[in-house]
């Protein structure tokens, strides 16, 4: 895989059987998903996306569109193609790894072998609450705290971090107050949707409608938690991706006195 400023790969695994393609919550960075590197295990190689205006790419300008931040991810899309992926959005990151699926598609690239999403409302439904992303600074901070929580209180203290925080999350909260689902057929690939069960953002029975936009399975699992989930559910939910994408062995097939078949257990 070649180095690129979209993507970061915090522990290279060349010999992994499938690549995790991580896309961050609104204001989010590929440090949100750090804690989970390990967690993968050696089969998996973690690639957490980098969206412009964070991260490594802090210096760029944060985008105002879904359309425009998968532009810059499909551009450079071929090398993460070279073995089997799967997607994992949250919050706003399900959005942009919906969208990039089915850019891939429309493009006939490789697709992924599976889609899973975190905290995100489905697509079609739109945003849950007015928007927000034109208040001003103190408004649009409280509204951000009140709806999601989760804004680090270090962030508070630091004016500086404030300043790149707040800029990035009011680009992504433009981008996701302003899009509008086109509708197109399902996806090939199955689904599985977590949702917090503590969540008041984003509920588990506005997370079911995701079944609408997958012609294979889908899957949603109600996990302890809010709208950002602790340790201990991100632990069960990296089991549940491990369960579903890494190949199974197939089970080993021996003959019977009588000349059949029959499985190894």
């Amino acid at each position: 895989m070649v180095p690129s400023s979209d993507f970061f790969v915090p522990q290279p695994r060349s010999s992994a059987s499938v690549r995790l393609l991580c896309f961050p919550h609104a204001g989010g960075a590929p440090t949100a998903f750090f804690p989970w590197i390990t967690l993968l295990g050696p089969d998996i190689e973690g690639v957490c996306v980098q969206y412009p205006g964070r991260g490594q790419r802090f210096r760029e300008k944060s985008l105002t569109s879904i359309p425009e931040m998968v532009d810059g991810i499909v551009r450079r899309f071929n090398d993460l193609s070279s073995k089997p992926f799967a997607f994992y959005g949250h919050s706003l990151g399900g959005w942009v790894a919906f969208e990039l699926a089915r850019r891939l598609r429309r493009m006939g690239m490789p697709t992924p072998q599976h889609l899973f999403v975190g905290a995100s409302r489905p697509p079609h439904l739109g945003p849950a609450f007015d928007p927000i992303h034109a208040l001003p600074e103190t408004e649009f901070i409280e509204a951000l705290q009140t709806r999601y929580g989760g804004i680090p209180t270090v962030i508070y203290q630091d004016r500086e971090i404030l300043n790149l925080f707040t800029a990035a999350m009011r680009a992504d909260f433009t981008a996701y107050e302003l899009h509008r689902m086109e509708h197109e057929a399902p996806l090939p690939m199955p689904i599985t949707a977590f949702a917090g069960a503590a969540d008041d953002a984003v509920t588990a029975a506005s997370m079911e409608e995701w079944a609408i936009h997958t012609d294979a399975e889908f899957e949603l699992n109600v996990v302890p938690g809010g709208h950002f989930f602790p340790p201990s559910t991100v632990e069960t939910l990296i089991e549940t991706i491990r369960d579903r994408v890494i190949p199974k062995p197939a089970t080993p097939m021996v003959r019977t006195a009588a000349g059949g078949t029959s499985a190894c257990k």
